[in-house]
């Protein structure tokens, strides 16, 4: 089931690993050998192995009358059927290629002394390629004799350490149409979702593989170093009318070396089916052993309407670049799906997700808009599909910031990572919780495991930072921000990080510069708010109170978010206007609350009776 030999004149039936291979794999590679000699280089090339073998599955080498015009269609016509993709399309026997190599004779041309140049060039080309062509023949049939051919080609097959952790990097659209691409990142997305339910295996999140796409990307084990996996899968999508055809290898990054390939094919409304044979197919050649409802999962897949999960495909393409404008586009992908297909639960998943992050984002639309959409959504989800990690996720994250139920969330967290160990999101958000609810330990435990599944994430670094803020390890919040900046300088929140631990450790007036950074890298409202609160708890009334007027200029329909309000008069040291508004943000559903339990801004607030019985309200020690 190994692919042995030298990569360049590789058949793809030898690149795939099948098992019983035959002459025919040995005339593909006479081919490639004779393609090099009047090409100037072989049929197929890429910039690593794996993307030769990629090629090698779906593309057709140039013809050579295209890259040598000298060469006689009969030669060519010969060397390119030894290339043929499939082993009985190209000829029987090396005797059968070689009487074809030979069999052009050039018709005498009475012409000018330039087309007699032509004739005398064409003619030597075949009387090189035949002679070449023959003492080929006679070296293989002596090494073969010798009886070590390809075993001396390959060193022979070393065993191979256990692979335990995998990162599926964006597979290729091959479609011929970059309208596609969104079908190609889809279908990477649902790969690595399949392989993440299997427990004995830690798969990274798509977040961080994604940022290996392109061709000037790192080598395989780099990427591996990176992304701290044993293996990499990459390959490509190709879509043609109503098939889809996926082709994934395994390379071994430890040594950057192929194990395994193989393509699949479906009809659309399968393509969920595909994606668990892959998985399931993916854990045999690794030797990983699935448990019974693993494998009762992964063979049950169910058949889709292929317009409805195309609509959902687009929907997280956008939602996964989620700028406001985005997620109003993946909220209306996420509508269509279901509306083409009601019983499909990852549309309605991703709907919930959507209309909690845009109303997080304060953007668009406010958070009192949001709530019975996403909540509706989350339970729909669930209901359609009790196994479904991402459903219980979104539910949960729903709890947490709507509902403020923190049993109810631990318990959707807990069981989407029992469906999904490797879920890095339900990780994060539960950390989250864990964190506002005072229960550090195992808050900075779950943040660790999801910045382990998704090391390349600015995000959850950022959310990681709380639990430390909370209980006051300002320099390992520090840290992590630094960290999250690292990895994206353009990116608002670890900028604004660094404020809100200034404000945390009672330095409002450091905190000024980091959050008025903040502010002009295409930030949420919210940042402004704090920007407000360190001017007034710095003594700066003037500049706090513009900060108001400024949150009528950037919230959706000139309202700005009660919480936000709050917050400058905090910073002013007006605590009844600022038990007011929080007042009023409770009764906005302001995501933002979970925050008092805990934020050591809020500590002047903490003997005010309001404040306690917005607490209660909360159910911060319930």
């Amino acid at each position: 089931g190994l692919s042995i030999g030298t990569v360049l004149y590789m058949s793809p039936e030898q690149a795939l690993g099948e098992r019983t291979l035959d002459a025919r794999s040995d005339i593909y590679a006479l081919g490639a050998v004779a393609y090099e000699m009047l090409a100037g280089e072989p049929p197929v090339t890429g910039a690593s192995g794996q993307a030769i073998i990629a090629k090698l599955m779906t593309v057709q080498p140039t013809p050579l009358s295209v890259v040598r015009r000298e060469v006689p269609p009969a030669l060519e016509a010969a060397v390119m059927r030894a290339l043929a993709k499939t082993p009985v399309d190209r000829f029987a026997s090396a005797r059968a290629f070689a009487d074809a190599l030979t069999t052009e004779r050039v018709a005498p041309v009475v012409a000018t002394p330039a087309s007699s140049a032509r004739r005398r060039t064409r003619s030597m080309v075949s009387v090189a390629v035949a002679t070449g062509m023959a003492l080929l023949l006679a070296g293989i049939a002596i090494a073969k004799l010798g009886g070590s051919w390809w075993g001396a080609a390959s060193g022979g097959s070393a065993p191979t350490a256990a692979i335990r952790s995998i990162a599926v990097l964006p597979l290729d659209n091959y479609s011929g149409d970059s309208t596609q691409d969104y079908f190609a990142e889809g279908m990477t997305d649902e790969l690595t979702a399949d392989l993440a339910t299997i427990s004995q295996l830690r798969i990274t999140s798509r977040g961080s593989a994604t940022q290996f796409k392109g061709k000037n990307r790192l080598a395989t084990p780099e990427i591996a170093k990176v992304l701290n996996v044993d293996a990499i899968i990459e390959g490509s999508v190709q879509r043609a009318g109503d098939k889809v055809r996926i082709t994934v290898q395994l390379i071994d990054a430890r040594a950057d070396k192929h194990l395994w390939a193989k393509s699949f094919e479906r009809s659309s409304k399968d393509v969920l089916a595909l994606q668990a044979e892959m998985a399931s197919a993916i854990a045999r050649e690794i030797n990983v052993q699935l448990s019974p409802s693993e494998r009762v999962r992964l063979a049950s897949a169910p058949t889709v309407n292929p317009e409805s999960h195309d609509a959902y495909l687009k929907g997280r393409f956008f939602f996964n670049r989620p700028s406001d404008p985005n997620l109003l586009k993946a909220i209306a992908q996420f509508d269509e799906a279901v509306r083409l297909s009601p019983t499909f639960a990852p549309a309605y998943s991703g709907l919930s997700d959507a209309w909690l992050w845009i109303g997080y984002n304060e953007g668009m639309v406010s958070a009192i808009e949001v709530r019975a959409k996403a909540r509706s959504a989350a339970e729909k989800a669930v209901a359609l599909d009790p196994e479904s990690a991402e459903a219980h996720a979104s539910l949960a994250t729903f709890k947490l910031f709507y509902d403020y139920d923190w049993a109810g969330c631990a318990i959707e967290f807990r069981k989407a990572i029992a469906l999904n160990p490797n879920y890095a999101f339900a990780h994060d958000q539960f950390g989250m919780a864990l964190a506002f609810t005072g229960q550090y330990d195992e808050a900075i435990a779950e943040g660790k495991r999801a910045a382990e599944l998704d090391p390349l994430s600015p995000q959850i670094l950022v959310d990681a930072v709380m639990v430390h803020m909370f209980r006051k390890d300002f320099a390992s919040a520090r840290d992590l921000a630094r960290r999250a900046n690292e990895l994206d300088p353009s990116f608002s929140f670890p900028v604004m990080m660094g404020g809100w631990i200034s404000i945390a450790e009672g330095k409002p007036r450091d905190a000024i510069a980091p959050l008025r950074k903040a502010t002009m890298m295409e930030a949420p409202p919210f940042i402004t708010a704090y920007l407000g609160y360190a001017y007034g708890a710095s003594g700066d009334r003037a500049r706090a109170l513009a900060t108001l007027e400024q949150l009528t200029r950037i919230s959706p329909k000139g309202v700005p978010a009660p919480f936000n309000v709050a917050l400058v008069h905090l910073g002013l040291g007006d605590h009844p206007k600022a038990l007011d508004q929080l007042e009023a943000a409770l009764t906005a559903n302001s995501q933002s609350l979970v925050w008092l339990g805990r934020d050591p801004m809020f500590d002047p607030l903490r003997t005010e009776p309001r404040f306690k019985a917005l607490l209660t309200k909360l159910h911060f020690g319930s």
